[in-house]
């Protein structure tokens, strides 16, 4: 009997011991930080050991030719969904390639392609942290003029961004010593419309020094604003907005003072 209840105690003792799990020689435990850090470190060497197809992407948007931009854009949306960050890589890569010094669409045609095709990479990302670049080269141009605004690439990322480029276009707006922005800033404002966009608007017209953008804001405020269910609205729903009105507006955006 005795026996029999030191045997009894002695089995409860070795299954009351912590059972240790192991992988290659050392402890797993619940929450090891060093787990966190491999999964980090594999998609740090994900984006890494693939630095040089966004390279290459970067170079074939600089070639003009359909073929190799619809190659390079599907790459680099392809890497940025992988993971934020090579989604942090991929608009980082973007933004040093476009950020040059002394730029020049019509001398630097390259230059051109890189901002028409990475605005707008830029802008189907939402990469919000992209705006303060795009917005101060709103001005921007090759010398052309397209309704599309192809030719002001900036305009094309920023306003993809939709409402969340509010806030910051209106800065630009009141605030911008280049007539140049301030007049894309009140284009793509227009574009993006709401009521926040059309108080932006409202705010900047009467100090607005530059008779061009003035004009320019006064007639995006009366083609596009309107009363829908006892409402203001301000978007391209206008109904007052026909094809003379918009061709108008358009006309308005050339204006040079």
């Amino acid at each position: 009997m005795i026996f029999k209840l030191t045997l009894t105690v002695f089995a409860l003792l070795v299954l009351s011991l912590p059972i240790e799990h192991t992988t290659g020689g050392r402890d797993l435990e619940p929450g090891d930080r060093s787990t966190f850090a491999s999964v980090s470190n594999f998609y740090q060497a994900g984006c890494d050991d693939e630095s040089d197809d966004i390279r290459t992407a970067l170079q074939r948007l600089s070639s003009g030719e359909y073929t190799q931009i619809e190659q390079a854009r599907n790459t680099l949306l392809d890497r940025a969904k992988k993971s934020p960050r090579c989604r942090k890589e991929v608009v980082r890569a973007l933004m040093e390639s476009m950020d040059k010094p002394d730029l020049n669409f019509e001398k630097e045609i390259s230059s051109y392609f890189v901002w028409r095709e990475g605005s707008q990479v830029l802008g189907e990302l939402k990469a919000t942290e992209a705006l303060d670049l795009l917005i101060s080269h709103l001005d921007l141009t090759n010398g052309l003029h397209s309704s599309s605004k192809v030719f002001q690439p900036a305009i094309l990322g920023v306003r993809q961004m939709g409402s969340a480029a509010i806030p910051k276009l209106a800065v630009a707006l009141l605030e911008s010593p280049k007539d140049g922005v301030r007049m894309a800033a009140a284009y793509c404002l227009t574009d993006i419309g709401g009521v926040s966009a059309m108080n932006a608007l409202r705010r900047a017209q009467d100090g607005e020094p530059n008779q061009c953008v003035a004009r320019f804001i006064s007639i995006s405020l009366s083609t596009f604003s309107y009363k829908s269910n006892g409402r203001i609205s301000f978007d391209n729903e206008a109904p007052q907005a026909n094809i003379d009105a918009r061709r108008n507006w358009l006309t308005a955006f050339e204006c040079v003072e």
